[in-house]
């Protein structure tokens, strides 16, 4: 883990490793040579291991250890880094960003630390420039960092200084070292913006596609799923189905003959811009009270959510809300979930579409989904299991799949049975479920990014605003939109075994939350219901 964590600096930093904050990385071609060496390596080493020779619990670790490897590996022939130009942005916004975040020492020493950092933006962007191949780079990808890049730019010039208010002469020397390098790295970003939009976007004319056998190679390899890519689309297709059907029936209990126009109206009740942040706030205190009272899970003594705005260089890829982990190496246990408000660069139809993704009825659902007994829940009682592996490693079939499988929880359990935050849930459900079908095509090429997005509007009915930010995350993670249904269901799966053994609901939800964040096979082998 920590040698994976000296190559990554900034996913380091995320996750609370501080050895590594004065550096952004190796961007260069070498450096990602570098990082296949590296994985390549510890396959070598740890493929050859007797596993009768484990302990238990070392056998999972060194599993779930294989599978990030081997996951690695299958997508190494599609060369991400010669194609997406935001993987070297990211790297210099969310490490500045996340500096501020992770609050493990002192301001000062964590704003002198940045500085250093900031001060090898100008060369991770001219790796960019080096390494991005116009044959390769898809133009969807390009539109992404035009939109997120100047906002990066803009978090260093005028958010960043704002995060600093020096109170000693410590924190005033450290803000004095800072300013000129987030300077010239907000520097680094414009010109990068402009090398893209003037030099690159021309000439463009790659893919986002990973193809079929990498797909294959993922779902087998890294998730520990028996499906491939044609199986997995007939399985989205049937999921689709059902869930339409469940949609229907709703709809006539609430008097409409189409659950279309039932959205369609109860989308127009939605807060008001300046409202929705604190709406969201009321409602995950809320949904914590209601798992306490319940006894759904075990809430962790010291845990915190804050919910707040979006960062403006998170907008163009969640168009809904997005939550943040607490640090797993830290002691702290703060989540952050952030509410997408409309811009005030947007225009009034797309400021309106916004809003009427956050309808009332189903504020409750997000919620649920994002914090208590969802994301935040999860995510930080899987931060306090001791292997360093599940610490660092995580399944999206168990993080999406459980935020997905508590929506249901709580409709069965009474919080979310109104009838129309029912509808909502199931409209909601159907949207993941045709992220499937959406997924598996963008993911093998058999979909374009204009046939995905008109999908997301005509089938789950997203806004249409809010489907061209949905389909440009898809494809910048190919197979995590399947995870979300996907893991809902290998979690159904484990909940039928683990009742069939004889144990409660709160037994269930908090050994199933204590083991990590292990994928659903692993999972199975840790709770000791793989023969059940």
């Amino acid at each position: 883990m920590h040698g994976r964590y000296a190559l990554e600096p900034v996913a380091a930093t995320v996750a609370g490793i501080h050895d590594h904050d004065a550096r952004l990385g190796d961007f260069s071609a070498q450096g990602f040579a570098e990082r296949d060496r590296f994985v390549d390596e510890w396959l070598g080493k740890l493929e050859p291991l007797v596993e009768s020779e484990l302990f238990p619990s070392e056998r999972v670790d060194r599993a779930l250890i294989l599978s990030e490897l081997r996951g690695d590996r299958a997508l190494r022939d599609f060369a991400r880094w010669r194609r997406q130009p935001t993987l070297y942005s990211d790297a210099v916004t969310r490490g500045a960003y996340y500096a501020f975040l992770r609050e493990h020492a002192p301001l000062a020493e964590r704003v002198a630390t940045l500085a250093e950092r900031l001060a090898e933006a100008p060369g991770v962007i001219g790796d960019a420039k080096r390494n991005l191949d116009p044959d390769l780079v898809p133009r969807e990808w390009i539109d992404v960092a035009l939109r997120s890049v100047p906002a990066g730019a803009v978090f260093l010039r005028e958010t960043a200084p704002t995060l600093l208010v020096p109170t000693t002469s410590l924190e005033r020397a450290a803000a004095r070292g800072f300013g000129p390098a987030a300077e010239a790295a907000a520097r680094a970003l414009d010109e990068y913006a402009a090398w893209l939009r003037d030099d690159l976007q021309p000439k463009a004319r790659g893919t986002f596609a990973i193809g079929s056998d990498a797909v294959d190679a993922w779902l087998r390899e890294k998730e520990l799923v028996d499906h491939d890519a044609a199986s997995l689309r007939a399985w989205g297709d049937e999921l689709v189905r059902e869930t339409e059907s469940a949609l229907a029936e709703a709809a006539l209990e609430l008097g409409f003959q189409d659950w279309r126009t039932a959205v369609a109206g109860m989308r127009e009740d939605h807060p008001a811009e300046d409202d929705l942040v604190a709406v969201y706030r009321q409602e995950m205190e809320r949904s914590r009270l209601a798992v306490a009272t319940a006894q759904i899970a075990t809430i962790p003594y010291g845990e915190d959510l804050v919910v707040e705005e979006m960062p403006a260089f998170q907008r163009p890829t969640y168009p809904y809300a997005a939550y943040v982990g607490a640090a797993p190496f830290e002691s702290q246990r703060k989540g952050r979930f952030w509410v997408n408000r409309p811009a005030a660069d947007e225009d009034e139809k797309t400021r309106r579409e916004r809003l009427e993704g956050h309808p009332r009825a189903g504020i409750s659902v997000i919620a649920c989904h994002e914090g208590y007994p969802g994301h935040h829940l999860q995510l930080t009682v899987a931060a306090d299991n001791p292997s360093l592996a599940r610490k660092a490693l995580r399944s999206n079939l168990m993080v999406e799949g459980w935020g997905l499988y508590v929506e249901e929880l709580m409709t069965d359990l009474g919080y979310l049975d109104a009838p129309t935050t029912r509808l909502l849930r199931l409209k909601d459900l159907l949207w993941r479920a045709a992220r499937v079908i959406v997924d598996v095509g963008l993911s093998t090429g058999e979909m374009s990014f204009d046939e995905a997005v008109a999908y997301m509007v005509e089938r789950p009915k997203l806004e249409p605003t809010n489907a061209l930010g949905e389909v440009r995350r898809y494809t910048l993670n190919p197979l995590q939109p399947s995870s979300y249904a996907l893991g809902r269901a290998a979690i159904l799966g484990l909940r039928d075994r683990a009742k069939a053994a004889g144990w409660g609901m709160r037994v269930f939800h908090d050994r199933l939350l204590a083991a990590g964040s292990l994928p659903p096979k692993l999972l199975a082998r840790e709770l000791g219901l793989d023969a059940a």
